[in-house]
Formats: C-alpha cells, sequence, structure tokens
C-alpha cells in the first residue's frame, strides 16, 4: 500500500510538471558599435564603445589598440570620437575604468542623443557630442568560437579567445591553426569585420611566406552582429 502511494504521488508530480509552461531563455541584450551609430539615421539600441579618460576628459571611442605600448589608444581619429559633458561620469564610473598608462577606460553601453558631426570638447578637437542618459559597463558574455559559430549574430557584446588570421582584406577567428597557420582539420571559425584597423597589433602576428597573411592567438572583444564580429579591442595572447 505504501508503495502504492509513492508511486501515484510521482505520477501526480510528473502530470503537474508536464502541465507547466516551458521556461523561455532570457534573451541577451543587444548592442549597436559606435562607428555603425555615427553612421546611422535612427538610434534604436543602447551603443557600444570604450569610455575613454584622460587629460583632455571623458569621451567615447569605437575602438582601442592594445599593442601599442602601456597606453591603449584610439583606432579612430578624433572626428570620429565622441566628447562626454563632464557631469554625465559618475564617480562609480570612474572607479571602475582601468587605469592603464596615460588613461582610464571601460567598456560601456551608452544612451542618449548624438549631435555632430561638429567640433565639440576641448578646442572642438572631436566630431561628436553625446548627452548621455545612461551609462553602464558593457556586460560581456565570455563565449567560443565554436558557440559563436551556432549562434544568430543580433548584438551580443561578447569576449572570445582563439586564432586570428588577417590579411588586407579579410579576417577569421578560429578555434585552432594547423601547420603553416591554417586552420586545423574541422576548426570552426567566425568572420570579423575587416579589415582590421590596428597596425601595431598586425606587426606582433606571424606571418606567412610574403607576408600577405597574418595569424596568431587573440582575444576579441566585440560586438556580434550581422554574422560577423565587430571588434572593438584585440589583444594579442602570448603563446
Amino acid at each position: 500500500m505504501r508503495r502504492l502511494f509513492i508511486v501515484c504521488t510521482c505520477l501526480a508530480i510528473l502530470a503537474a510538471c508536464s502541465g507547466a509552461p516551458a521556461a523561455t531563455p532570457v534573451p541577451a541584450p543587444t548592442f549597436l558599435p559606435l562607428d555603425v551609430a555615427l553612421d546611422a539615421s535612427r538610434i534604436s539600441s543602447p551603443v557600444s564603445a570604450y569610455l575613454l579618460i584622460d587629460a583632455s576628459g571623458a569621451r567615447l571611442v569605437a575602438a582601442l589598440g592594445f599593442s601599442s605600448g602601456a597606453t591603449p589608444t584610439p583606432l579612430d581619429p578624433p572626428a570620429r570620437q565622441v566628447w562626454l559633458d563632464p557631469g554625465a561620469i559618475t564617480d562609480d564610473l570612474i572607479a571602475r575604468a582601468q587605469p592603464t598608462g596615460d588613461v582610464r577606460y571601460l567598456a560601456v553601453a551608452a544612451t542618449g542623443a548624438l549631435e555632430g558631426p561638429g567640433a565639440f570638447g576641448p578646442d572642438g578637437a572631436f566630431g561628436y557630442l553625446m548627452r548621455p542618459r545612461t551609462i553602464t559597463p558593457l556586460p560581456w558574455q565570455e563565449t567560443t568560437v565554436a558557440f559563436l559559430a551556432t549562434t544568430p549574430a543580433t548584438g551580443q557584446a561578447v569576449r572570445v579567445t582563439g586564432a586570428l588570421i588577417a590579411s588586407q582584406t579579410e579576417a577569421v577567428l578560429v578555434e585552432a591553426l594547423g601547420p603553416g597557420g591554417a586552420p586545423a582539420p574541422q576548426a570552426r571559425q567566425v568572420k570579423l569585420r575587416a579589415p582590421l584597423r590596428d597596425p601595431a597589433l598586425l606587426s606582433r602576428l606571424t606571418a606567412t611566406p610574403g607576408g600577405a597573411v597574418r595569424y596568431g592567438m587573440v582575444q576579441v572583444e566585440g560586438i556580434w552582429r550581422e554574422g560577423a564580429l565587430a571588434p572593438m579591442g584585440v589583444r594579442y595572447v602570448e603563446r
């Protein structure tokens, strides 16, 4: 009798569970790279960028280079950088920003109206202005090349390590390299938005005979959208 009671109880629990709605995964937040936002007629997603704080003040830059010395350097000229009103930068953001060389930096998501092109900031040096409604640290998703290769590219902020293979016009990130810098057999890969804009990084990579292609291990922070990874920062990984 006790055994029958236990069986009936278990069946009742299973029946109740089967009638419950399946849990729906929470969608990852989506972001628009700053350089894309500057050319867009309408911005419908938070803008992803690096907040860069130095002696001139605070601004948003689309991408930073980390291979030309101790201080990260913007990969876009001032005319493609976004000046921020000093009041927009809170003590919390300053505390979260990484001090490196002569600057502090932090990957952020920003919302607000963009103004420009024009002349903004000290001496009118910067091409755009944002008076942000919100600035928050960008929530990186740590992931792999294999996962990205099977994931729809809808604007996720991702951090991924893989083998970079780059030419002047193309770049891919692969799971592993074979001899001579070719992708290893069966290695999955994703496209990077090319051409890469960091000559100091490219100079650290191994060149194939003739120098048309370079390859090496890197860590990429960027936005996974429209079938490609738009890099914000690429760091060389020592082997």
